[in-house]
């Protein structure tokens, strides 16, 4: 499992970015068979890991991406809302974390000043 971390991407992230090139290149059921393996991948590894590591928040998307690539003209809106919404959500959620860690960094150092002071 230590080695699955060690990558330079998630599992889900790998997984998805083949998927991605995989519809590109007309490869559709190969491709389906990785976004399918991307999104298990996401849901019980990468998900628990978004609050270590922004990196972890590249598979949402990546799935955005690969979706529409592999269904093509059969793409549905429902589907490519949700994922959008979700990759929208992680955005978010890592937003939230940079901003509380930079507020935290301002007060230890306003902290500070004052005991100097």
């Amino acid at each position: 499992m230590k080695r699955l971390h060690n990558l330079p991407l998630p599992v889900s992230a790998l997984a998805l970015l083949t998927a991605f090139v995989l519809g590109a290149l007309d490869f559709h059921t190969a491709g389906w068979g990785f976004f399918g393996v991307g999104v298990i991948a996401w849901v019980r590894l990468d998900a628990a890991q978004l609050l270590r590591s922004d990196r972890y928040g590249l598979p949402p998307a990546l799935a955005l991406l690969a979706y529409p690539a592999l269904a093509g003209a059969q793409a549905s809106t429902a589907v490519t809302f949700a994922l959008a919404l979700h990759a929208l959500v992680v955005c978010l959620i890592l937003l939230s974390r940079h901003l509380a860690d930079d507020l935290a960094q301002g007060l230890s150092q306003q902290k500070g000043i004052s005991q100097r002071i």
